[in-house]
């Protein structure tokens, strides 16, 4: 499975946040108390960013579950390009956009529709230089990428290569809140993407029983995203009080209880599972409404 974007999205979050760190430190005016309570508050951050990294779906994880339904690829459900000039107005539209815009890159990648994927890529290099972060998808990355679109393994060994690239190139001061906006994007359209496919999967050509046993490990993928999704909003609650930030935070709140709530007892079941339990489309009709809603608000941006 190819890890290269999550590797992309992890040295965003990383060197963001050191350069956050590079920026803020070493003021000589900070009495001892203030110096103990700014170091602990980074090393919260830190923990808490590591975590997210350690546990939020790779931007080609779930777009390669879909694929292996056997769903068909279906263009409708990433977002369009079109929206980009109007993302790169607004940096917070950016952050959030180039997250989602690089899960949909794996879904690109996992059915092989590499040309639109090298359209992404372009598009996420412009969302990246918008917020001072252009090495990850420089221009050099996207050069190397169309000439090898016949051999994924390069693609691979492309991405890896950014990545290294990425530490000496990116100047950025006070990028924590940005990054974890990336990662929300992320996250998001992980969720949506994996409902979407649930959602549109075919229903005239197997049977009910045929279609749940397929469709079943897609669900407890949606499922499973409760654990990074706690990581997401708890990292958002240790970051500098910013209107966005407290959005997405109440946003992301709404999926939490949807998760102790409505999916709570599904879990339970799942847990207790003599056999008889099956996992369908409509276990999700609650999140999935919400889900839908969250990414419609962070795609359409007006």
């Amino acid at each position: 499975m190819n890890k290269s974007l999550r590797f992309t999205l992890t040295l965003i979050v990383s060197v963001a946040f050191l350069s956050t760190m590079i920026s803020c430190g070493g003021g000589s005016s900070k009495s001892s108390a203030d110096d103990v309570a700014f170091e602990e508050a980074e090393k919260k951050i830190v923990t808490d960013m590591d975590q997210v990294i350690k546990d939020l779906p790779s931007p080609t994880e779930v777009p390669y579950l879909l694929q292996a339904t056997g769903a068909d690829f279906n263009k409708d459900i990433i977002n369009s390009l079109d929206r980009l000039p109007k993302y790169l107005t607004n940096e917070d539209e950016s952050a959030l956009n180039l997250g989602i815009y690089a899960t949909d890159m794996g879904y690109l990648i996992s059915y092989k529709q590499l040309e639109t994927a090298t359209d992404y890529l372009e598009s996420s290099q412009k969302l990246a230089e918008s917020l001072g972060v252009a090495s990850v998808f420089s221009v050099a990355t996207v050069e190397k990428f169309q000439t090898n679109l016949d051999n994924p393994d390069s693609l691979n060994k492309i991405l890896n290569q950014s990545i290294l690239d990425v530490e000496d190139r990116l100047e950025s001061a006070d990028r924590v809140s940005v990054a974890a906006l990336v990662l929300a994007g992320s996250f998001i359209e992980g969720l949506y993407l994996a409902i979407e496919v649930i959602e549109t999967y075919p229903k005239d050509v197997l049977d009910a029983d045929t279609r749940n046993l397929i469709l079943e490990p897609l669900v407890k993928v949606v499922l499973d995203q409760e654990k990074p999704l706690l990581d997401v909003i708890g990292l958002m609650k240790d970051l500098p009080d910013d209107d966005i930030i407290n959005h997405m935070i109440n946003e992301l709140e709404i999926l939490r209880v949807l998760y102790e709530t409505d999916l709570a007892d599904v879990q339970e079941k799942i847990a207790s599972n003599t056999g008889d339990f099956v996992l369908t489309e409509s276990t999700l009709s609650g999140i999935r409404s919400e889900v839908k809603r969250i990414r419609t608000d962070i795609v359409e941006f007006q």
